[in-house]
């Protein structure tokens, strides 16, 4: 499945973009639409709308834009921050509605502002009703900004580019030996004339460089603050790591509940949901993996043979208190050191961070690792480390659960059904679903928690 095919446009989200287009210019606010604006308002080619406002405007278009999603009845709201881009994700599950919508103050990468705000909007026409800029600078921004920010150029941009270059060749090289030192620029012109796109991407580094060299000596100062404001949010991510960033779910279940069905249906929802790549999230199974595989480290170390027959889940016996004790304690270190390690990372890319199993299957089927220890000790280890936000519990009768799946006894999946239950003592952040149900019912449940947890409502 690619992720185009998850995103529908329609006539809800074309009146959303007209409104906030109309009363952006009733509040004389200077914007206009980057790249992809063909065929808007009634189609759209891209999963979101990028829109360039003027610095220091923010404030007053997320107020109409907020006003504007408010009236089309979404139900929750989702921003989320990048330098200067301010990406909106309106939300209606209910009606399976989403829209992605980028206001971004000015164009920057990492702090350096190769086009100035100013000479871009002077440089704009009227698509239908909207702003967008004329074919020689909408070229420019396809190229400089595709290849110095992400190093790469979709061969759609490519036939464009070189479509606008062959009636706007004169004015398309002035903006480029502007923005560009000499070499880049004389590689950059040859390779249009030629339609050599490869040799451009292939030198996406020298051309980014020529051109960050070239904003820093324009406005030397303006690019300093710029790339320190870059750096300081960078750390701030890495760093602190707000709440609010660290979006995290655990799933838990007696093997042959569906739960690997579950969570990949999850992340198809969350990205048709969030208007995202489905790599919004990020799956992790068990543990963080800082540390590695114990059995794997052991046998490397000489000390055990490992043991790679999964088949069974409680094939070997379990280890006395003191091995035991070791065991849980690795685990745990894992736990305590490698939770906030992935969560720093994920939180850079507004990633939602999913675990296959926690550390709770040490309270529900701790001979699973060959632990055997006190109940209480395990609830010590456990409580701990860091907790995920949201807790799904797959629950079906035992019955269903063996028909599906006979790794395990009957009376042993009774057993884990009973403290799987248990885990309603971690309050608010456990949710129990019905794996009785169908596939994507039982996701819709799952994403009513995700929005009201993760989003803000209206």
């Amino acid at each position: 499945m690619s992720d185009m095919s998850l995103y529908e446009w329609n006539q809800v989200h074309s009146g959303i973009l007209s409104d906030f287009a109309k009363l952006l210019d009733e509040s004389g606010l200077k914007y206009f639409i980057l790249r992809n604006f063909e065929g808007l308002p009634e189609s759209n080619s891209s999963k979101d709308i990028d829109i360039i406002i003027e610095p220091g405007k923010y404030k007053k278009c997320k107020q109409i834009l907020l006003g504007v999603l408010r009236k089309a009845k979404f139900s929750h709201y989702y921003i989320m921050h990048y330098e200067r881009a301010h990406c909106f994700y309106g939300m209606d599950y209910d009606r399976n509605l989403s829209i992605h919508i980028d206001l971004i103050e000015g164009y920057a990468n990492k702090g350096y502002e190769i086009l100035g705000f100013d000479e871009l909007y002077s440089n704009t026409v009227y698509y239908k009703s909207f702003r967008v800029l004329k074919p020689s600078y909408d070229a420019v921004m396809l190229l400089l900004y595709k290849i110095v920010g992400v190093r790469e150029l979709k061969q759609k941009y490519q036939d464009k580019i070189s479509l606008i270059y062959e009636n706007e060749k004169l004015e398309i090289l002035s903006i480029l030996k502007r923005g560009l030192g000499s070499e880049a620029f004389e590689l950059v012109q040859r390779c249009l004339e030629t339609k050599d796109f490869s040799e451009i991407v292939s030198s996406a580094k020298l051309i980014g460089s020529s051109a960050k060299n070239k904003a820093l000596k324009k406005n030397a100062l303006k690019t300093f603050i710029g790339w320190l404001d870059f750096y300081f949010e960078k750390a701030y991510y890495i760093l602190w790591c707000p709440p609010k960033m660290r979006k995290t779910i655990a799933v838990e279940a007696p093997d042959g509940t569906g739960k690997t069905t579950f969570i990949e249906n999850l992340k198809v929802e969350i990205a048709k949901t969030y208007v995202s790549e489905i790599s919004k999230s990020k799956v992790y199974h068990f543990r963080p993996e800082f540390l590695p595989n114990l059995g794997a480290a052991g046998e490397k170390a000489g000390v055990m043979k490992q043991d790679k027959d999964f088949t069974n889940p409680h094939r070997a016996k379990p280890a006395g208190f003191v091995s035991s004790l070791i065991r849980m304690t690795y685990y745990w270190i894992d736990y305590l050191v490698g939770v906030p390690i992935i969560l720093r990372k994920n939180a850079q890319f507004d990633k939602i961070t999913i675990f296959d199993r926690y550390i709770y299957d040490f309270l529900v089927d701790p001979f699973r690792t060959r632990i055997k220890l006190p109940f209480w000790i395990r609830k010590i280890y456990s409580c701990t480390v860091k907790q995920p936000k949201l807790v799904f519990v797959l629950d079906a009768d035992a019955d269903t659960i063996y028909s599906r799946k006979q790794e395990l006894t009957k009376e042993e999946i009774s057993r884990q059904l009973i403290e799987f239950r248990k885990l309603k003592t971690l309050g608010d952040r456990a949710h129990f679903l019905d794996a009785t149900k169908k596939p994507d019912e039982i996701v819709r449940d799952a994403m009513k928690f995700v929005l009201d947890t993760f989003t803000n409502k209206f």
